[in-house]
């Protein structure tokens, strides 16, 4: 016998309807429901719902929507149940009636009973009991199934009661299953900026997913990206939640592509807000900005040059004196990681001279002290910023090399090698005067590296040789 699945919901069993066929009603151009147990009358005595006992008088009836055997007076209502395969009036009880009687209409092709379905459906998932029949019974599938109708009104409805699912935990899997992100991104795809209802529940939606590390992945299959870049270009309030939503997308570094080379100008609009008014906007775009520029060197070049072309938004950042230290941090993140490009040299001078001023600025900020020498280390790699660099190795021996934390000081010590090979007479001068005993103690705690330098020379000097003829 196949197992049956249940899922909790306010901490009882409820068993979801089951589809004949395609499980991603999405998907289907059609589809029907499992019929429930037929119950045999000689297993009960008693009315499920009002609990009188059975007798000559009082006769037992089926419900053909739940297979429960009930009295007349429970039972009485009869309804056509398409959805089951069987289009005349059955009888059904008064607890399946309301969500069936939804169900029914939604396979009207009348757009005015279509409507009412979705209403009715979506005020029923606004408390537990109702919740709980509408899965039992097929609601949710019927509110993903008419996500694609064209009615903005019916969308709406639809992309509410999504929304109202989506919050209980339990459900996220089955909502997948059913195709239920392919719904939403259908409705974010078709909505306007005027239907901001819509819009907002369709991105808190997304967001839900984006936030499952079960089902991030899925929503990217099912097509969660571009709706939200194309939402990045609406109003404020809707941009910061796709912004948002953005932010947890970019995680998976395959996005970034598609985020960075897309052709609905969104990475300017993403470049933008980092210079908002807002202070949530400017941290949640430069976390995605911090993402995007762990990519490839030409994507961190493309990063730079729109940068460039949006006002040198970074470096506007990088000077205001904020109190937020996630925007500051955010920043420095992305400039550490673009000041790796070899192509981006010559745009990025201005950041180079603000990363190393602001060394003294926060030495007392690990975790941002670590971004900001990360960067100087990051420049100092290309010849031509050694001039400037060695101007800041008093503050880079001081603050970066004499750390405490090792990833701070390990980046000192990229900076001075760096130059060492780049200027070497300035940096053995300002090492000579400071510096050197800790460079040389940093060198001896890196595992690996007196080999290395014994290799090094024995490739230049021989260990063992002959006595000259």
């Amino acid at each position: 016998m196949a197992c049956i699945e249940r899922i909790k919901i306010e901490g009882e069993d409820v068993i979801p309807a089951q589809v004949e066929g395609l499980v991603d009603v999405f998907a289907a151009n059609n589809f029907v429901f499992s019929k429930a147990r037929w119950v045999e009358d000689n297993e009960v005595s008693t009315c499920k719902i009002c609990s009188n006992k059975f007798n000559q008088l009082r006769r037992k009836h089926h419900c053909r929507q739940c297979g429960r055997v009930l009295c007349s007076k429970c039972c009485s209502q009869k309804v056509p149940l398409p959805q089951l395969g069987l289009p005349d009036p059955e009888r059904v009880c008064e607890v399946c009636k309301p969500v069936t009687e939804c169900i029914t209409k939604s396979r009207s092709s009348h757009q005015s009973f279509q409507l009412e379905a979705v209403q009715g459906l979506t005020e029923l998932v606004m408390d537990s009991a109702g919740m709980k029949k509408v899965i039992e019974l097929g609601g949710l599938q019927t509110l993903v199934f008419l996500s694609k109708q064209e009615n903005e009104q019916i969308r709406k409805h639809v992309m509410c009661g999504l929304h109202t699912l989506a919050s209980h935990e339990p459900l996220l899997g089955y909502l997948v299953k059913a195709g239920g992100i392919k719904a939403t991104c259908r409705i974010l795809s078709c909505a306007k900026e005027e239907e901001e209802q819509t819009v907002i529940a369709g991105i808190s939606t997304l967001m839900i997913f984006c936030k499952s590390v079960d089902f991030k992945s899925q929503a990217l299959q099912d097509g969660a990206l571009q709706p939200i870049l194309a939402l990045c270009n609406m109003n404020e309030t809707i941009a910061l939640l796709a912004v948002s939503t953005l932010s947890l997308i970019v995680q998976d570094p395959r996005t970034h592509a598609a985020v960075i080379e897309n052709n609905n100008k969104a990475l300017p609009r993403i470049i933008a807000f980092t210079n908002a008014r807002d202070e949530q906007m400017q941290e949640v775009s430069l976390n995605v900005l911090a993402h995007l520029s762990t990519g490839t060197e030409w994507h961190k070049n493309r990063l730079v040059q729109e940068d460039f072309t949006c006002g040198r938004c970074l470096l506007k950042v990088l000077k205001t004196n904020t109190r937020n230290m996630q925007i500051v941090f955010n920043a420095a993140c992305t400039v550490a990681n673009l000041a790796s490009s070899e192509q981006s040299q010559s745009a990025l001078q201005e950041h180079m001279e603000i990363m190393c001023n602001l060394l003294s600025t926060y030495d007392e900020h690990t975790d941002l002290l670590l971004h900001i020498s990360r960067a100087v280390a990051n420049f100092s790699k290309f010849p031509q910023n050694a001039s400037r660099l060695v101007q800041h190795l008093p503050n880079v021996i001081a603050i970066s090399l004499k750390s405490e934390t090792d990833a701070i000081k390990f980046q000192g010590m990229r900076c001075l090698f760096n130059l060492l090979s780049h200027m070497a007479r300035p940096t053995i001068e300002a090492l000579m005067k400071d510096g050197a005993s800790e460079l040389l103690e940093g060198i001896s705690d890196i595992p690996g590296v007196h080999d290395a330098i014994q290799t090094a020379i024995l490739k230049n000097i021989p260990e063992v040789t002959s006595p000259p003829i």
